[in-house]
């Protein structure tokens, strides 16, 4: 019970932030696979896997260090004193949302047939079979190499391994510009990379050749490879962890980098509110950002609608999927009505009900220009939408703006004037 209690796998948002963030991420993905994968043969669909397993070989030769250390219950779990296996189960479960991202598109492509869901589905598993061998090949492979990087990388930091680089760099006089036991990381990224492109080119090659049976080798091999590494590791799993954690957090600066420890948004640079509601405008646009990534959510909606307008959705799916952006887009303000965020009685003495209705309308704001620049790259890359849509589009954002603004306000700084 003690596990499930502790914080949300991800290191930069928590809660019900990271899994919103994760959710929204994972529907369009597997959006954008059931949209690509739409009339592919079982070739088509078999070299797209690979693709796919290819690009989740760039994710996991970047994402495990990140996402992992240093880990933000690291005090608690020393209180608990875990043991080394149940230390590793912890860590593999962090990992795990990532996982899920590259496992859940993947079998779409393989099976998102609406023409003939039925047919062809020995060829569509197999497909499959290699392409989840790939992704958790490059996946478990990484995990070792990165969560038994602590030791090593302490020894560069100490000056105690790495002197060629030391002395390659005294000599030429260039370098990398990292503290010297972050290169050891730097390195073992290229190098997940290079095996992860390997064992993809080297299934590629054996399916391109008719020799199907072997297409299963390289997989096999590198899920076999991480396998023994990581059961050699799982009994002084405790030891690498602790020890990987605590370097990262004394060259990282001492642990996660929360919303709160973020760069707030400068004043200034709300040049484009009324200065009669920019100071409460700037004070509730940093609640939000404590509270919500706003910005990255919207960051990847907008790479969703991209990938189906490059994909050719349909006029009438884009405009719900639109629809659906801006609408949650606005809602998340809804955030500031809560008490930790807006004491009633408080808020209201600062401003009137109307005042705090256009504050809130510039909150929501705030995402327009991206909104409307994504809108645009549209209907300059395609022939599909013209200048007209993207202001119908501006139109409705305006209104959907106000119109949540108003609600939100209604309900707290509304009630305790009809309460009075």
């Amino acid at each position: 019970m003690l596990s499930r209690s502790l914080p949300a796998p991800i290191r930069h948002v928590r809660g019900g932030a990271s899994r919103l963030a994760y959710g929204l991420l994972l529907g369009v993905l597997s959006a954008a696979a059931l949209l690509l994968a739409a009339g592919a043969d079982p070739g088509a669909r078999a070299a797209g896997l690979r693709l796919w397993a290819l690009a989740g070989a760039g994710v996991f030769a970047v994402a495990p260090p990140n996402v992992l250390f240093p880990d933000p219950n690291v005090s608690m779990l020393q209180r608990l004193n875990w043991s080394p296996p149940r230390l590793l189960r912890y860590q593999a479960r962090r990992l795990g949302p990532l996982v899920l991202l590259a496992v859940v598109p993947a079998v779409l492509v393989a099976y998102g047939d609406s023409g003939s869901p039925l047919q062809h589905l020995g060829v569509k598993t197999v497909a499959l079979g290699q392409g989840l061998l790939l992704i958790g090949g490059t996946a478990l492979d990484s995990f070792v190499h990165f969560a038994t990087l602590g030791a090593r990388s302490q020894a560069w930091h100490e000056g105690r391994s790495g002197q060629w680089y030391a002395r390659a760099v005294e000599e030429q006089g260039q370098g990398i510009s990292l503290p010297r036991g972050l290169v050891p990381a730097l390195f073992a990224t290229t190098r997940c990379f290079a095996v992860g492109v390997g064992v993809v080119v080297a299934t590629a090659a054996a399916a391109a050749n008719g020799l199907h049976g072997l297409a299963w080798v390289p997989g096999a091999l590198l899920v076999g490879w991480a396998g023994v590494r990581l059961w050699r590791s799982r009994a002084a799993y405790d030891r690498h962890f602790y020890h990987t954690t605590a370097f990262y957090a004394e060259v990282l600066g001492g642990g996660t980098v929360a919303a709160t420890d973020r760069e707030p948004v400068p004043y200034d640079a709300l040049y484009w509110v009324p200065a009669r509601w920019r100071p409460a405008a700037w004070a509730s646009i940093r609640q939000l950002d404590r509270r919500l990534p706003l910005g990255r959510l919207v960051a990847v909606a907008h790479l969703g609608l991209w990938l189906f307008c490059i994909r050719g959705g349909a006029p009438a799916f884009i405009t719900g999927y639109l629809t659906l952006v801006f609408t949650g887009q606005v809602a998340a303000c809804a955030v500031l009505g809560t008490p930790s965020a807006a004491p009633r009685p408080f808020q209201r003495a600062l401003q009137s009900v109307g005042d705090w209705i256009g504050t809130r309308t510039f909150v929501n704001l705030r995402w327009f220009g991206p909104h409307m620049g994504s809108l645009a790259l549209v209907v300059l890359f395609g022939d599909v939408y013209g200048w007209a849509w993207v202001g119908t589009w501006a139109a409705v954002h305006v209104g959907l703006s106000a119109a949540a603004a108003t609600a939100v306000t209604l309900a707290t700084e509304g009630s305790v004037r009809s309460a009075a």
